[in-house]
């Protein structure tokens, strides 16, 4: 065994002379201060565990920046734009001193309309549950009111002849147009509500503080749910209505994304985009998009009515992605030359006890998730261009390249597992040797460094691939043949 990894390791670092090395940037020295957020649920982190962090938590720790995070779950625009309007003390102090707002809003806006829709329908079509009337439904109904429906009565009705699909198909479309569409008997929620409401919030932030840089989050598309979870738990008739109703809320979305792009003085950061890590695939029933991995909607009885419906909001896997967004996007002003650059990396502190750097919580989060293998490949790679340093898998060494000094070390660590000799790296090494995510470093990990280290050597057309991106495109040749 020793013999024979020996000579692979030879053969490895002969490499190096005759192949090249793509090496990182050099860092910012900027220091980002502190980091404001405002709005809904999805900001504040609801749903997350005790010892899970939300996406603002992770940057804060990132940068080592001071977090006031002032969201509320189940604020809309309207709220949002209210709170602004008659600040705190504390939250003013707060804004006139931070170097980033980050804001999520909206979402409440459009599903509590959504929900007022299809209780009105319930109440008209008698599918309300036992004890309710139209009249106990509220002007302005949550997700929590969504128990006043009769799942049973409700799925009855899908389940009956045509003309109740055609009836909901008309209630969804109609639904959908209202909430995208300025016409002559509709105003359009979201171009005439609330991105008037987040525009009138920046302004009033600006006005607060004109040097911060203000983050706007696009809302995700929840409705992305894996065929083979449709298939098992849907009948026919309903899983038409799911992709009804998906392709209107595809609409609603895109709708908001193209709006949001007209307010003035933000930079956006698209978790549309990257819950559903597509790329530029249409999202159909075959390909519905990722959502469901970012949230826990597919674990979560996902039924008209009962406490547990709806449960939309991002789970950690999902904090972790909007975070790789986050640190991407997040800018200060360079003093000296007037230009916005990435902030750098806070120092981290050393463990007194085992010597190794503390690892970010970032590097926590990614390394605690068990499914972490089926993280979409497009999301991966923002993670991968976000934090290059931490988490980019062959770079074992940490020195912003990789190589066929990567590619030994990762052997020589199999070697010394497989003899029993121990480890031979650090965790953080160690955990960018495994290469895979499978848990192990093994020769298929230096197989998959060799071979990146191999494609760098050779030329090709177009950008230069990370090698994540690279093993993924590997991956689906190899499906595809």
């Amino acid at each position: 065994m020793k013999k024979y990894l020996s000579l692979i390791i030879s053969a490895t670092m002969a490499l190096s002379m005759i192949a090249p090395s793509v090496t990182s940037a050099e860092s910012s020295t900027l220091k980002l201060n502190s980091m404001v957020v405002l709005g809904d649920s999805i900001a504040s982190g609801y749903g997350l565990g005790e010892s899970e962090h939300t996406y603002s938590e992770i940057c804060a720790d990132y940068f080592g920046a001071e977090l006031s995070n002032f969201a509320v779950a189940g604020l809309d625009s309207y709220e949002l734009l209210d709170m602004i309007q008659n600040i705190t003390d504390e939250q003013k102090t707060a804004i006139e001193n931070t170097d980033v707002i980050i804001i999520s809003t909206g979402g409440n806006d459009i599903m509590n309309y959504i929900i007022k829709q299809l209780l009105d329908f319930s109440a008209s079509h008698n599918l309300l549950a036992s004890g309710y009337t139209s009249a106990d439904i509220p002007e302005e109904p949550t997700s929590k009111d969504m128990k006043m429906i009769d799942p049973n009565a409700f799925k009855a009705y899908a389940n009956g002849d045509i003309n109740n699909i055609q009836i909901l198909n008309s209630l969804i479309k109609s639904i959908s147009r209202n909430l995208r569409l300025t016409t002559n008997n509709n105003k359009g929620i979201i171009p005439n509500e609330i991105m008037v409401n987040i525009d009138k919030i920046v302004k009033e932030i600006k006005a607060v503080n004109p040097d911060t840089q203000v983050i706007v989050q696009t809302v995700y598309q929840p409705l992305q749910l894996s065929k083979s979870y449709v298939s098992k738990n849907y009948s026919t008739s309903h899983a038409i209505m799911i992709n009804t109703f998906r392709d209107a809320l595809e609409d609603i979305m895109n709708a908001f994304r193209t709006e949001l792009q007209k307010i003035q003085d933000i930079e956006i950061i698209d978790v549309y985009d990257t819950f559903t890590a597509n790329g530029d695939v249409t999202t159909t029933s075959n390909n519905p998009g990722h959502a469901y991995y970012f949230t826990d909607i597919q674990e979560s009885y996902f039924t008209i009515g009962g406490e547990n419906s709806l449960n939309v909001h991002p789970n950690q896997k999902g904090h972790l992605a909007i975070s790789s967004l986050l640190i991407d996007k997040i800018k200060i002003n360079d003093g000296a030359t007037g230009e916005a650059i990435k902030p750098a990396e806070a120092e981290r502190p050393v463990d007194t006890t085992t010597g190794e750097t503390v690892p970010t919580v970032f590097n926590q989060v990614f390394y605690s998730i068990e499914d972490i293998r089926d993280y979409p490949p497009l999301a991966m790679e923002q993670i991968v261009e976000a934090i290059p340093d931490k988490v980019s898998p062959g770079d074992v060494n940490g020195d912003g390249k990789i190589d066929a000094i990567d590619a030994t070390a990762i052997l020589t660590e199999y070697a010394s597992l497989s003899t029993g000799d121990g480890t031979t790296l650090t965790q953080e090494e160690s955990n960018k040797a495994d290469t895979n995510y499978d848990g192990h470093v093994d020769a298929n990990d230096a197989t998959q460094v060799q071979m990146y280290y191999a494609y760098l050597s050779t030329e090709h057309e177009g950008e230069t691939l990370n090698i994540f991106h690279y093993r993924n495109q590997i991956q689906a040749e190899e499906n595809a043949n």
